[in-house]
């Protein structure tokens, strides 16, 4: 197991206990969930070494990876995949000014995001660590998705712009892979980073059983001011925030169904809405921030 003593991100070493929260996905484990009261960053404490966190992943219902459509709930979040895919695109546009650009996807999945933006005539890659989703994209998507290594072998200003859509919670050594965007990125590219945001009103009503914690596969648990202080280290400001207008739902239903609801749908999307109309008042409500960073 890892543990920090200090905060990751500004080094402080006044962090409390915060939760303990459950991996209600694989191993009903329990895992410490932090607080620093310097810089408010939040961090999942007691993880496991990186070379053993492959087996918190090996599960059906674990469908990023996954075409599942089993259940009502795998087959909304599938519905809404897609439909998020042009939206997506829409963003691109809008942020960077391009009708066509270079995009490296960081975290692919299953790869239907850089095999939609193919398809609209985008260059696009995609790096994941998964072999196995790397595997399926191939097969499914019909997409070459590269090992997290390769993105040393991007050359430097190649690159319009990096996506990370809710993988950068992921990664044991982010500050890595925001150096290697920064470096392929052209000036002024564009860094795109989709996140659970743990000041959200779902969060806040949950607390510790909140899905979104989903330990410990989520290493790092990021708001508005703890995201750019990350990144303003790597030498990207802050341009724009979306909020993700589904993700309160999903999150929602999925946390009545951890907590055993008798009526996990109704439960759930019944906060899902109150979420999103709450964030659309305060931008700090929302269930999932997007955040558009420019290279400095």
């Amino acid at each position: 197991m890892l543990n920090h003593n200090k905060c990751p991100l500004c080094g402080s070493g006044d962090i409390i206990l915060l939760y303990e929260c459950t991996d209600y996905l694989v191993s009903g484990e329990k895992f410490p969930v932090y607080r620093c009261r310097s810089c408010t960053f939040i961090f999942t404490n007691n993880i496991p070494e990186e070379k053993e966190a492959a087996r918190y992943y090996q599960s059906e219902e674990y469908i990023s990876h996954s075409d599942n459509n089993n259940g009502l709930v795998n087959s909304i979040y599938q519905y809404v995949r897609r439909w998020m895919l042009s939206s997506k695109l829409r963003m691109l546009k809008k942020e960077s000014g391009l009708v066509k650009a270079s995009v490296l996807d960081i975290g692919s999945g299953s790869g239907y995001f850089p095999a939609y933006l193919i398809n609209k005539g985008w260059e696009c890659q995609g790096i994941e660590i998964s072999k196995e989703a790397r595997h399926y994209a191939g097969e499914r998507n019909n997409i070459g998705l590269k090992p997290p290594e390769d993105i040393n072998n991007f050359e430097n200003s190649s690159i319009d712009i990096v996506t990370m859509w809710h993988t950068l919670e992921h990664f044991y050594q982010p500050g890595e892979y925001l150096g290697s965007s920064y470096r392929i990125l052209r000036d002024k590219g564009l860094l795109v980073i989709a996140l659970p945001n743990h000041q959200s009103y779902d969060a806040r009503k949950y607390r510790e059983e909140w899905a979104a914690w989903d330990v410990p596969r989520h290493l790092w648990h990021h708001n508005i001011d703890t995201i750019k202080l990350l990144c303003d280290k790597y030498g990207f400001k802050l341009k724009s925030i979306y909020r993700l207008p589904f993700d309160a739902y999903y999150v929602s239903a999925l946390t009545e169904k951890n907590k055993k609801s008798s009526i996990p749908l109704i439960k759930g999307f019944t906060t899902g809405f109150i979420s999103w109309i709450s964030s659309i008042l305060i931008k700090r409500n929302t269930s999932s921030l997007v955040y558009i960073f420019r290279k400095d």
